[in-house]
């Protein structure tokens, strides 16, 4: 079996991450973050123009008959939902089109990125997390590694994986024994190639497994882990690992979700991934992985 740095080392077409992402993130550690700077960023790509205007000009914030332009649409609209679109933006272009080795439906990865972030910035402000956008970026990224893998030579074995009965063995268990490693591993690898922060790379690398305490036990994976189980349970990113995953006993505690508030979570990231994909794409998501 091949290494995780092999793996990376092997890959013709690894992801790069673009680079608006990643000046993005240096901002989110910042304190005074430059419009000016921001501006520029939105106009050297057009498509993130196009949805930065098309929110600000949307009739999610009461605009009647008022045009605004890009200076003007960076006021409007403030840092954090700025932010959040422009990485969204960003990361969908990274996601569209993958997850087939997992079984998959066309856009269901990239589906699933949206939602693990709109629900981790969710569960971020609810437990008084302090770096919202932080968490958002993390929901994003958490299931990167799984791109890696199918564009890697290992994309076969992972047929073994999906094919163990799972009844005693998690599905990341399953995954470690056909390649010798997870794809949440495989993920932080990936983070910490690009130079991302370690707090980013460890979010991606325990998001199904978060440490209950201990050095290693961060309110930011907590948030990521709830988070991907929420997707799960609202059938977005489901593939042929289906729900072979489970909420942490400490996580349910902490967060107290239970049913009812499991379910309330659900409706805001349908409510709020509709909202943004018609800005983004001008479309509704109106169909939902299976």
């Amino acid at each position: 079996m091949a290494g995780i740095e092999s793996v990376l080392d092997d890959v013709e077409s690894l992801p790069v991450l673009p680079a608006v992402v990643a000046r993005l993130t240096t901002m989110l550690f910042q304190e005074d973050v430059n419009q000016a700077e921001i501006a520029q960023i939105i106009r050297q790509d057009e498509s993130i123009s196009v949805a930065v205007l098309r929110c600000a000009n949307s009739s999610m914030y009461g605009v009647t008959a008022r045009t605004f332009n890009i200076e003007q649409s960076i006021v409007r609209l403030g840092m954090r939902p700025l932010l959040r679109i422009v990485l969204d933006q960003q990361i969908a272009s990274l996601f569209e089109g993958m997850g087939g080795a997992y079984h998959m439906r066309r856009g269901a990865l990239w589906r699933s990125a949206q939602g693990g972030a709109i629900a981790a910035e969710e569960f971020a402000e609810r437990m008084g997390f302090g770096e919202p956008e932080l968490a958002f970026l993390c929901g994003l990224l958490r299931d990167v590694g799984k791109l890696v893998i199918e564009r890697s030579a290992e994309s076969p074995a992972i047929e073994r994986a999906l094919r163990h009965p799972g009844c005693d063995v998690s599905f990341l268990q399953a995954e470690r024994d056909a390649i010798g490693f997870d794809h949440a591993m495989l993920g932080a690898a990936l983070a910490r190639k690009w130079k991302l922060p370690e707090r980013i790379a460890a979010a991606v690398e325990y998001h199904h497994e978060p440490p209950a305490d201990g050095a290693e036990h961060d309110v930011l994976i907590d948030c990521v882990h709830a988070a991907d189980i929420i997707c799960l349970w609202a059938g977005l990113g489901v593939g042929g690992d289906g729900l072979r995953y489970h909420l942490a006993e400490h996580v349910r505690a902490a967060m107290s979700l239970d049913r009812r508030s499991a379910e309330r979570m659900i409706s805001v990231v349908w409510a709020r991934l509709r909202v943004l994909e018609e800005i983004l794409h001008g479309t509704g998501a109106t169909e939902r992985s299976a």
